[in-house]
């Protein structure tokens, strides 16, 4: 694939969590790097985190996305946990053996695993 539209990909993913922003005013999308060319795309190796919670230390979660991997970083009373898996964006959005068909559909249930995660971090 190519890298543009792997960026392309990328950026979709992290516009479909920046639109829950009205509903969730607590969600940080923060973009590590775009592409030199276009500004607008995020770079899919650099990729971008988005957080809940705490922004570091007990009682956050956060979630790195690039086209490489993903990482789950939960913070709790005992430190740092983290989950490390698979993202691919080629026609479908795939986390671990999950397609979806939309950046939308991926985006609701990863929010929905962040808010798990925070609710676990929160009450350890």
């Amino acid at each position: 694939m190519g890298n543009d539209l792997e960026a392309r990909r990328v950026t979709e993913l992290a516009e479909a969590f920046r639109a829950y922003k009205s509903t969730m005013p607590e969600l940080r999308v923060e973009v590590v790097g775009r592409l030199r060319h276009d500004k607008h795309l995020v770079h899919p190796v650099a990729g971008f985190h988005v957080r809940l919670g705490q922004p570091h230390g007990p009682g956050g979660v956060a979630l790195y996305i690039s086209s490489n991997y993903a990482e789950l970083t939960r913070w709790g009373d005992a430190g740092a946990i983290r989950e490390r898996f698979t993202v691919q964006f080629g026609e479908e959005f795939v986390w671990g053996d999950s397609a979806y068909p939309s950046a939308a559909d991926l985006a609701h249930d990863l929010l929905a695993y962040l808010q798990f995660n925070l609710d676990a971090a929160v009450g350890s």
